[in-house]
């Protein structure tokens, strides 16, 4: 019954996101929806230039978990609020073990989770500095438990009541060879980031 009652509360949430980021502030297209519906679990990337990005995924996206900067957490209410809805804080500033661990143990077991990671690490709000910020937690983790990464491209620093376009590309699968030293990690969370603003140019 408890269960029964916190998927209705998620269900009404979800509505609620959709109604007012998806339909009313923004008009919000889905490109390829069908990459994420298909797949059991994985990782969400997409580019992050609008704070209320997150909105557009949650609003379509099934046990999404969310990965977000630890600062969001200082405020009581809103720490009760996200930690209610499976938001989890990260520190951006060093490499963060138990934001790391918590995110390993999201794909324990048989279960159809998804994890939702901005690569960047940060809202990009001018275009030269597009490609040029890089976390490496999505390619380790992808690697680590064997799920793809999901590439998305969302429209950047949209304004309100404008058409925004979230573009899913096709699963990235990287498997633990392919990330054996530094360097190699670097090189695919490169590489990721440029996969999603490609997604631009060809949708």
């Amino acid at each position: 019954m408890i269960e029964y009652h916190l998927v209705i509360k998620v269900q009404v949430m979800k509505n609620i996101v959709k109604f007012i980021f998806c339909k009313f502030l923004y008009k919000v297209e889905y490109v390829n929806l069908e990459n994420i519906q298909n797949i059991k679990n994985c990782i969400i990337c997409p580019n992050h230039s609008n704070v209320f990005d997150p909105t557009f995924i949650y609003a379509q996206v099934d046990n999404l978990y969310i990965m977000a900067k630890s600062e969001l957490f200082k405020n009581r209410l809103i720490r009760w609020l996200f930690t209610k809805y499976h938001i989890f804080p990260t520190n951006r500033e060093k490499i963060d073990f138990k934001s790391l661990s918590h995110s390993l143990s999201i794909f324990d077991g048989d279960n159809n989770n998804k994890l939702l990671m901005f690569p960047e690490g940060r809202v990009i709000k001018v275009k030269n500095d597009i490609g040029k910020y890089y976390k490496k937690g999505a390619v380790y983790i992808s690697a680590t438990c064997k799920i793809p990464i999901i590439p998305v491209y969302i429209t950047m620093r949209p304004k309100f009541f404008t058409k925004v376009k979230v573009i899913f590309g096709n699963p990235i699968y990287i498997s633990k060879n392919e990330i054996i030293n530094k360097k190699q990690i670097e090189e695919k969370s490169k590489q990721l980031i440029k996969e999603i603003y490609n997604l631009k140019e060809r949708n």
